[in-house]
């Protein structure tokens, strides 16, 4: 057994060598008078040389010498510094300088220790410049919310806010925003997204679509928190021109459709004013009540006509304010309560949990359900089922996705007709519709990001689901 004497010694004559560090001691010449054996592998020979020959391969004193500071002030140092390696390769290391005094204080002696990062500088450089050049905004805020971090797209595009509370810099709010995402991976250490509207150094709305990621701490706890943003603005532009685009190639489908409705109206109508005056010239009372009967109904069926048609055509910007989509269902069967029960059909809301609030216009939401519930109650006046129809309808909300479901046990429709439904001038109602309610309907859905789904089989009925993600809903103004 190795006693503690020997151990001493044993320290004492190795020590330098055992210290996986670089180390040299430098005279007040700056001559290396000792070294480690790690020291020669990493820069080679270094007896009779100058530390600045052997550190930078250099014939002067380095400019801002730590060395020549640490003579005359007696304090150690600690600087990050680049050299060459024996095999004149660029190395980076964290150098400490420490002096050595003799009794009286005097420092003829430094000893300098150094840790090679050249690998881990590399690393970071390379994480540095990913962290800039990705293609989206990045910040990383703390506890309270404070931006501490931010890469090189962010500082393009707003004005700088290292040290500012993100929701006043970003939004010019006073108070954290309430539907904040990195505050949900604060408190459960998760990844979140989300949609937000920043304002630029400009003061220009921009539309984001952010992914908060926690960083945690050693207690495994988020410290800190990182947005990444990427802007949708362009996106969702494009999204609203393709939109608008295909609207009006609608609007002029359907107004050559329209033109051959009006045509049909105007036979319809001509028909009733012979009927009306051949009956007048006759002093035929039937005739004339049979005329009359045609001419009212087409009147009618102009005035729907054209009402339908221009509130397709005219595009209203929608109202979005925060809505409780549970309120929408439960006005929709109110509002048909009386007729399906006139018509002998079960109108029941089977929403069984409440829905959180969300951005949305409830009177084109309301017109949408109100068009599939009319149109449910339709089929099932048209089936051979009659007395036994229902019409349910419900909302529900799966992995942020608000759902609202129309389901009836009607007449059904078959391959064909399910093809055309969302299509120009298309009805199942004979003289009764216009073909429009369903394509108004779609195109409300689209401007809330949504989808609307059918299935149907004939005879069996039909279910119309409504996808509206949360994600993608409007924004609140």
């Amino acid at each position: 057994m190795i006693s503690t004497s020997e151990l001493n010694i044993c320290i004492k004559e190795n020590l330098f060598d055992m210290i996986p560090m670089t180390i040299a001691v430098i005279d007040n010449n700056f001559n290396i008078v000792h070294a480690n054996n790690l020291f020669k592998e990493t820069f080679g020979q270094w007896e009779n040389k100058k530390c600045h020959e052997v550190y930078k391969k250099r014939d002067s004193l380095c400019d801002d010498c730590k060395g020549s500071q640490a003579f005359k002030d007696g304090i150690s140092k600690k600087n990050q510094e680049a050299g060459y390696d024996k095999n004149g390769v660029l190395t980076r290391y964290i150098k400490h300088t420490i002096p050595v005094a003799d009794e009286n204080n005097n420092i003829h002696f430094l000893v300098e220790m150094s840790i090679d990062i050249t690998q881990t500088e590399k690393i970071r450089k390379e994480h540095q410049l990913l962290f800039d050049q990705v293609p989206c905004c990045i910040l990383v805020i703390d506890k309270n919310f404070k931006i501490v971090r931010t890469n090189q797209q962010f500082k393009n595009t707003f004005s700088p806010v290292k040290g500012e509370y993100c929701y006043k810099s970003l939004k010019g709010l006073d108070t954290q925003c309430s539907d904040c995402i990195s505050k949900a991976s604060f408190d459960d250490g998760q990844m979140h997204t989300g949609h937000h509207t920043w304002k630029t150094a400009e003061g220009k709305d921009v539309h984001f679509q952010i992914t908060t990621v926690p960083l945690e701490s050693e207690d495994g706890k988020p410290e800190f928190v990182m947005e990444m943003a990427v802007d949708l603005t362009k996106t969702r532009q494009l999204e609203k021109e393709k939109l608008e685009a295909e609207r009006l190639a609608a609007v002029g489908q359907t107004v050559a459709g329209l033109a051959h409705g009006v045509k049909n109206l105007i036979t319809s109508l001509e028909g009733g004013m012979y009927m009306l005056s051949s009956g007048m010239k006759k002093s035929d009372i039937e005739r004339i009540g049979k005329g009359m009967e045609i001419l009212n109904r087409n009147v009618g069926r102009v005035s729907t006509f054209v009402r339908e048609f221009l509130e397709f055509s005219k595009g209203r910007e929608i109202s979005v304010a925060k809505c409780d989509p549970g309120k929408i269902v439960e006005e929709v069967v109110t509002s048909y309560a009386t007729k399906a029960a006139q018509c002998d059909i079960s109108l029941e809301n089977k929403t069984k949990n409440k829905i959180a609030s969300a951005p949305m216009d409830f009177e084109t939401i309301l017109e949408c359900l109100t068009n599939l519930v009319g149109n449910a109650i339709d089929a099932c006046q048209m089936s051979e089922n009659k007395g036994n129809c229902f019409v349910h309808v419900k909302v529900y909300e799966v992995d942020d996705v608000i759902n609202f479901k129309v389901t009836d046990n009607g007449c059904g429709m078959d391959y064909d007709v399910k093809n055309k439904v969302f299509t120009n001038f298309f009805t199942t109602k004979g003289t009764g519709g216009t073909g429009l309610g369903l394509l108004t309907s779609k195109k409300i859905i689209q401007e809330h990001g949504g989808t609307i789904d059918l299935k149907s089989e004939p005879g069996q009925g039909s279910t119309f689901k409504i996808s509206l993600p949360r994600k993608r809903l409007p924004q609140l103004k």
